[in-house]
C-alpha cells in the first residue's frame, strides 16, 4: 500500500484518536497486502446492513472499477419499496470510502460540472430517490457515456463562453422506486431490487434490536470504518489497466453490453486483490480464474445483467396482465397486483418530463385505446434472462 497514506495532513485531534488512525493504517496495509481489501469491506458492511449480500458485492465492483482504466464504468441502481433498505445499504457502503471520495447529498447537475477539487477523479456519488428523467437524470447520463475522460459542459460565464469538465470515472450510486432510466442509463448499471414483505420486515427490526443491545463497541466499530477508509483511499492512488489472458475462452450468453459489465466486473476483481496479482510486460495487471469464478458469482446472484430487467414492482404488474388472461385494464391490474391507482400509473407511464415507465421497457405491452383502456402482452412475453457463462478448457 501507499505509504503516502501515513503523510496525509490530520488536523489537531487527541493522542487516541491519533493512535487509533495509526492502527488503522497498519491493518488495512495488511489487509491490502494479504489481497482481502474486497472481503473485508464486504465483512464489515454486511455488519452494519442486514441481507441485500449482492447488493454489497455490485457497490464494491463499482469502487474498484474507478481504478480500472480500461474500465467502461460500473454504477449501482436499488430498487424497491421505501423502508426495506435501499438507501440503507447504500449510505452504509458509501461510510466506508473515504470521505474524500463520497458525496450523499446537495447534488445537482451544476455541482456534477462546476464543484472542481471537492469533486475529485474516482468520487462516488450517492443519489437518493432519483427521477432518471430529470434533469439530474439527464446529467448522469452524459457523465457516464465519458466515464474515463470526464464529461464537458459548455455554458455561457459573464457572457463568455466556458468550458467546464466533470470528474474522470465518478461512481453514482442511486435508489430509485422503479429502474425507469432509459436503455443507455441501464446498460452501465447493476440493478438490484431489495425484498420486501412480513418476514423481510421481521428480518429488519430484529437487526434494528440487535443493533440497540449495544453489543458492539463504538471504538471498534470506528476502527473498522478507518480500515475501510484507508483501504479505498490506497485504491483511489491506483488505476491499472488490467488484462484477462483467458477472455477467449470465456462462453456468454447474452449481448455485448451485458458482457461489457461482466468484463468489468473481472477487472474490478483483479484490482481488489492487485497485490496478489501478476503484471505483464507492460506493466498491466493480469487478471485471474479466480477473478472470474468471482465475477460469475455475482453475475448469476443478481439474475445477470439485461436492459430489459424488470424490477418486482413492474413484475407484479406484468403478471398481474398474465393472470387475468393477458390483457387487462389500469382497473384490473390494481386489484390483482394491490396496489394503488398513482402507483400502477408510474409504474407504467414512468415519472419525470419524459415517459421511461413500462410502457417504454417492454416492447411486448401493447396498449389498446378505448374506453376503459387496455394493455396487453404479446404471446411472445418472456420475462425469465438466461444467464449461461462458461470458462471453456485450454486447448
Amino acid at each position: 500500500m501507499s505509504e503516502s497514506l501515513l503523510a496525509d495532513a490530520e488536523p489537531a485531534e487527541s493522542q487516541s484518536e491519533k493512535e487509533l488512525k495509526q492502527l488503522a493504517k497498519t491493518r488495512a496495509m495488511e489487509i491490502a497486502e494479504a489481497g482481502q481489501t474486497y472481503a473485508y469491506m464486504l465483512d464489515v458492511w454486511s455488519k452494519r446492513h442486514h441481507g441485500d449480500k449482492p447488493l454489497g458485492k455490485a457497490l464494491l465492483y463499482s469502487l474498484g472499477s474507478q481504478s480500472v482504466s480500461n474500465s467502461q464504468g460500473i454504477h449501482v441502481c436499488t430498487t424497491g419499496r421505501g423502508g426495506y433498505g435501499k438507501s440503507d445499504g447504500i449510505k452504509k457502503m458509501g461510510e466506508l470510502v473515504h470521505p474524500m471520495f463520497w458525496k450523499n447529498r446537495g447534488v445537482t447537475p451544476q455541482t456534477l460540472y462546476y464543484s472542481g477539487p471537492n469533486m475529485p477523479d474516482g468520487i462516488v456519488i450517492g443519489l437518493d430517490d432519483i427521477v432518471w428523467n430529470g434533469d439530474l437524470g439527464v446529467t448522469v447520463k452524459r457523465i457516464t457515456t465519458d466515464y474515463q475522460e470526464g464529461a464537458t459542459r459548455l455554458t455561457t460565464v459573464e457572457m463568455e463562453g466556458k468550458e467546464f469538465q466533470a470528474a474522470k470515472r465518478i461512481a453514482f450510486w442511486a435508489s430509485c422506486v422503479d429502474s425507469q432510466a432509459d436503455e443507455q442509463i441501464r446498460d452501465r448499471f447493476i440493478t438490484y431490487c431489495v425484498a420486501s414483505g412480513p418476514d423481510r420486515s421481521q428480518e429488519i427490526i430484529a437487526h434494528m434490536q440487535a443493533e440497540d443491545m449495544g453489543d458492539s463497541k463504538p471504538q471498534d466499530d470506528h476502527l473498522e470504518t478507518l480500515v475501510c477508509q484507508y483501504l479505498t483511499l490506497d485504491l483511489k492512488q491506483k488505476l491499472f489497466t488490467v488484462v484477462i489472458p483467458f477472455s477467449n475462452r470465456i462462453d456468454f450468453t447474452g449481448d455485448p453490453r451485458a458482457y461489457n459489465i461482466f468484463r468489468d466486473m473481472i477487472k474490478s476483481s483483479a484490482v481488489f486483490r492487485y497485490m496478489k496479482r501478476k503484471k505483464d510486460s507492460e506493466g498491466r495487471l493480469i487478471a485471474t480464474i479466480e477473478d472470474f469464478e468471482n465475477a460469475k458469482s455475482l453475475y448469476v446472484e443478481i439474475g445477470g445483467h439485461d436492459r430489459d430487467k424488470y424490477s418486482d414492482a413492474e413484475m407484479n404488474v406484468l403478471k398481474a396482465i398474465v393472470v387475468n388472461g393477458g390483457e387487462a385494464t389500469q382497473a384490473q391490474i390494481q386489484e390483482i397486483a394491490q396496489l394503488s391507482a398513482g402507483r400502477v400509473s408510474d409504474i407504467l407511464n414512468g415519472r419525470g418530463k419524459e415517459n421511461h415507465g413500462l410502457l417504454h421497457k417492454c416492447k411486448e405491452l401493447i396498449v389498446e385505446e378505448g374506453r376503459p383502456k387496455k394493455y396487453r402482452l404479446d404471446s411472445s412475453f418472456d420475462p425469465t434472462i438466461k444467464v449461461s457463462i462458461e470458462l471453456r478448457e485450454p486447448t
